[in-house]
């Protein structure tokens, strides 16, 4: 079988049913027989971002995904969803070149960084990728300097209360300046099209969506008081990439964002709805095996019973590589579900803690979980790792990132060109 590798789309292997678990750990055993002492690996599924793109279609069809390539930039997979005709959230220039170099237009592209590189701006004007956010008056002397014929969208802060990776302290216009800030760009002579938000991440309290749209209106109608035409709404990502249990799942999310739009957005007021999902589209297309590297065996003091011992057990990627969420977005608020790939069943279970390869000792990726014991060799796996991993890795120490083994069905690698 061939192997893949993040800038070689044509190196994805066609199989038709990698549409459930068992197929997946099928797919992981191969890999592993073909190279068992082999660094860590990716299985990725195209199939799954068909799936989920489908699925946005059908329950929010009036808001117009625009991917955010910030969440997983690998080739295949911005090609995937440039060929079903998704826009392009970006926040650099780096990112929207990549997606231009794929012939997308610019008019599906939003440049939604805030706060830009005036070099970016330069590049946005060059390649005539208008369409771009902002939230104070500097970014609009900038803007005015270097691109006055951009089309803006002015990003204030939601109303979230429950999400865990903020960005409202560190970006939005707050809600008292965003009338001053647009009545700056009309004496700037600078078009202003719309209103952007972003809910943080893995936030669970799908209200703010609604009391955000409510808030977009209120500036939709200052706005127009002021001579502007508002036509564009950005309601941002921070949607959920699978579901959790006792969490509420993205079709709780469409509900309520739909309820939201036809409320203060109706259909007959022809405003373009977009949102930026990101971990949407990839986490779960993504499952990510590593191997036991290191074991060592822990008894408690006061015994030397077997049943009383745990284990800390050393593994060929951490923090530095695909688990760097684990301190950006607050491990207890993430759900990593570490699984053994041995086919043994109902072996006994005991404390175990999870340790990355680097010498950094905050590399820990999981405590007190209960795991069979494992040997040096072993091989374990961890679905649902496609959303800020591969883009955050780094090599410190001198190790090499994971992997990447793409598979898709003939259907969508026809489409590829692949």
């Amino acid at each position: 079988m061939a192997t893949a590798c993040p800038q070689s789309p044509q190196n994805i292997e066609r199989n038709p049913g990698l549409h459930s678990n068992h197929a997946i750990l099928q797919a992981i055993k191969e890999k592993i027989m073909e190279e068992n002492d082999r660094r860590p690996f990716y299985i990725v599924n195209l199939d799954d971002i068909v799936d989920k793109h489908k699925q946005w279609l059908a329950q929010m069809p009036r808001v117009k995904p625009f991917y955010a390539v910030k969440c997983n930039n690998t080739e295949p997979v911005v090609k995937t969803i440039a060929a079903l005709g998704a826009g392009f959230d970006c926040a650099s220039s780096a990112e929207f070149q990549q997606v231009l170099n794929l012939g997308v237009g610019t008019d599906r592209i939003i440049y939604g960084h805030p706060c830009k590189d005036p070099q970016d701006i330069k590049l946005a004007s060059k390649q005539g990728v208008d369409l771009m956010a902002f939230d104070n008056e500097c970014e609009l002397f900038k803007i005015k300097r270097l691109y006055p014929s951009a089309r803006l969208v002015l990003r204030i802060q939601p109303q979230d209360d429950e999400d865990v990776y903020k960005h409202g302290k560190m970006y939005g216009c707050a809600l008292d300046q965003c009338k001053e800030l647009l009545v700056k760009a009309k004496e700037m002579e600078l078009t202003v099209v719309g209103v952007s938000f972003h809910i943080g991440g893995l936030c669970t309290d799908y209200m703010a969506y609604h009391h955000t749209i409510r808030l977009c209106r209120d500036i939709f109608d200052d706005a127009k008081s002021m001579d502007y035409n508002f036509s564009l709404l950005d309601i941002g990502g921070g949607f959920p990439g699978y579901a959790v249990e006792n969490n509420p799942t993205f079709s709780d999310a469409a509900k309520i964002i739909n309820m939201a739009l036809d409320e203060y957005f109706p259909k007959e007021e022809n405003v373009e709805v977009i949102a930026e999902p990101g971990a949407y589209y990839v986490q779960s297309a993504f499952t990510l095996a590593l191997r036991v590297t290191g074991k060592r065996v822990l008894r408690s003091a006061n015994s030397a019973k077997v049943s009383q011992q745990s284990y800390f057990y050393y593994l060929n990627d951490g923090i530095h590589g695909s688990f760097f969420c684990n301190l950006l977005f607050l491990a207890d608020k993430l759900v990593r579900n570490f699984h053994v790939v041995k086919d043994e069943v109902q072996m006994p279970v005991y404390q175990s803690t999870l340790w990355g390869p680097t010498l950094n000792p905050d590399n820990l990726l999981a405590e007190n979980i209960q795991l069979p014991e494992l040997d040096i060799g072993d091989w374990l796996y961890v679905p649902n790792m496609g959303a800020y991993t591969i883009v955050l890795a780094s090599s410190f120490n001198g190790i090499a990132p994971p992997e990447l083994f793409y598979f898709a069905s003939d259907e969508i690698t026809s489409g590829l060109g692949t």
